[in-house]
């Protein structure tokens, strides 16, 4: 969709308040929507297999019970990730990253929050190995899993998100020495002072989560070169007003 003029948009979880958050559901509305990027979240199984999920426990989006990370793959395939969101995504599979990266929706950028550094080998061989390093970007609150990254897969895009309770000042001392490509804000550190020191060491600018006109219109002088959302039919729709709206 991308005007140069404009942030380019991402759906928070894939568009996880439209369609069940970390399925193939919601990266498939995002794509229908015409969307620039999903954020989506990687966790491993007991296997060290990397499946998409947000949280250490499975109940709140599945009726698996525990941490993701004490059930085999073959298991949590077994679960139904989408009948919590809504009765029509019943038996929506939790998805394995390796399976999914071939049918990924073309055109349609993925940034993968790494939670745990143990991740960040077979996450990085799994990009390589699909020739994904073109539409993949590394995201992560953590620069020592960026920076693991970067020694060994410096082909692979990074992004740096700032954690809201985070010392800025610290975060302005050593931007330069970040391991990454993009900077994340989040809304409320989205000021002048901290966005041009990050442009200036040729960071690009990402901030969010924005799920409202009023915090999107605070931000776009600041230039972002992306949004992200849980609500991206409202920022695309205030973005591109003209354009006919999607039917979800």
């Amino acid at each position: 969709m991308g005007d140069s003029h404009k942030p380019l948009i991402i759906g928070h979880r894939g568009a996880g308040v439209l369609a069940p958050e970390n399925t193939m559901a919601a990266v498939n509305v995002a794509f229908e929507m015409n969307l620039d990027a999903v954020e989506l979240d990687i966790r491993a199984s007991a296997d060290q297999i990397l499946v998409l999920c947000h949280d250490e426990t499975l109940p709140r989006t599945t009726k698996g019970t525990g941490e993701i990370s004490k059930w085999s793959v073959e298991d949590l395939k077994k679960l139904d990730a989408g009948a919590w969101f809504d009765p029509s995504y019943q038996k929506e599979p939790i998805p394995i990253l390796h399976e999914i990266l071939p049918y990924f929706p073309n055109r349609l950028i993925a940034f993968l929050e790494l939670k745990d550094i143990d991740h960040a080998e077979p996450f990085g061989a799994l990009i390589s190995g699909h020739e994904a390093e073109s539409w993949c970007v590394a995201l992560s609150f953590s620069d020592q899993i960026l920076q693991h990254i970067t020694s060994l897969y410096p082909k692979l895009k990074r992004a740096f998100i700032h954690h809201p309770k985070a010392d800025v000042a610290d975060l302005m001392n050593r931007v330069t020495s970040l391991p990454a490509d993009l900077i994340g804000f989040f809304p409320i550190h989205m000021v002048p002072e901290n966005v041009e020191p990050c442009r200036e060491a040729g960071l690009q600018i990402l901030t969010g989560p924005i799920n409202d006109v009023e915090t999107l219109n605070r931000v776009l002088p600041l230039i972002p070169d992306y949004i992200l959302s849980d609500r991206p039919d409202i920022i695309r729709s205030a973005l591109y007003p003209d354009t006919e709206k999607c039917h979800l």
